[in-house]
């Protein structure tokens, strides 16, 4: 299980929109490499997050072929399995979640077991909008856990969702309680949160994102996680974390919120048990577009850092108590 305050990032070109998933140019993985070793400075291996979606049982040899190709990578993988069956087959997908854990959790880190459950109306981002959501969530779990207990695999499991404020789903959190009960909470090793202050919703001063981030967090932990029947011992991961550049969003305001944001996830780890920050995402999709989406990079799509890299880079090794200079 990973115990100190850790960091990662997505590092690929996409992100997930109401309208689909923004891409552009071809990633570069040798680019990706250098980018995650100056991240990383003289510290330990950044955890690369990835994605894989599950549409239902006959995507299910699909997926595991993706999670396959993920785990044979030489990298420390935070594996996040999307839940997106139209027809709610929670069967089928408890036992995908099982053998993911049984058959790839020796080279994974980090299991997230659904995203977003509890955000509903973007199936293209989010897997709330999809039937027994709650449920895939509270099943996926237990039979993420089972399979770890039984084979030789030891990575954190839990799940993410995204703050209780607007199209979050009302009653989500006791409805896990009520699905899950004891042995969930029990089978709970972490819970994730999605964050973006200052992007989606209102807009903030920069002197006012430290107090925003205070409520975001205080707020689930003592709020929406408690009425799970998730106790104060499991730690917090932000598992999304970023904000876009593009008209009237300047690079260098994006190296300012995100060193603002981190900074005050960090300064509250060990009073609200949080233990792990993960950026989306690396580089931009497509830096031509104007629209945000595309744009969520540190880095332009032709991998030309933006302001936000290099100011990354020396955070990320002061907050880890001055690691040393970064790798060139």
């Amino acid at each position: 299980m990973i115990e100190e305050f850790s960091f990662g990032a997505f590092p690929l070109g996409m992100a997930g929109t109401p309208d689909g998933l923004a891409t552009g140019p071809p990633d570069d993985f040798e680019q990706i490499r250098r980018a995650f070793d100056r991240l990383r400075g003289n510290g330990p291996p950044l955890l690369l997050r990835m994605y894989v979606a599950w549409f239902g049982a006959d995507s299910t040899d699909a997926a595991l072929s993706q999670v396959a190709r993920i785990a044979a990578a030489d990298a420390r993988w935070e594996l996040a399995l999307c839940y997106r069956d139209e027809r709610g087959d929670v069967d089928a997908w408890t036992s995908f979640v099982a053998r993911v854990v049984a058959e790839y959790g020796h080279r994974l880190q980090v299991v997230q077991v659904t995203s977003e459950a509890n955000l509903t109306g973007i199936p293209s981002a989010a897997d709330g909008a999809f039937p027994g959501a709650a449920e895939a969530l509270v099943r996926g779990v237990i039979a993420a856990t089972r399979a770890r207990a039984d084979g030789a695999s030891s990575p954190a499991i839990g799940f993410a969702a995204v703050p209780d404020a607007g199209p979050a789903e009302p009653g989500f959190w006791p409805a896990l309680r009520t699905l899950g009960g004891e042995e969930f909470a029990a089978a709970v090793d972490f819970a994730g949160l999605d964050m973006y202050p200052d992007v989606f919703g209102p807009r903030f001063e920069l002197d006012q994102l430290d107090g925003v981030v205070d409520w975001l967090l205080r707020s689930f932990r003592q709020e929406s996680l408690p009425a799970a029947g998730i106790g104060s011992s499991v730690p917090i991961r932000i598992c999304e974390n970023g904000w876009p550049t593009g008209p009237e969003r300047p690079e260098e305001r994006q190296a300012d919120v995100l060193e603002r944001v981190l900074r005050a996830i960090h300064a509250r780890r060990d009073e609200l048990g949080v233990r792990h920050w993960s950026l989306f995402t690396l580089r931009d999709a497509d830096s031509s577009r104007d629209d945000m989406s595309f744009r969520f990079g540190i880095m332009r799509s032709d991998y030309a850092p933006k302001p936000a890299f290099g100011r990354l880079v020396e955070v990320i090794a002061s907050l880890r108590g001055g690691t040393g200079p970064p790798r060139s």
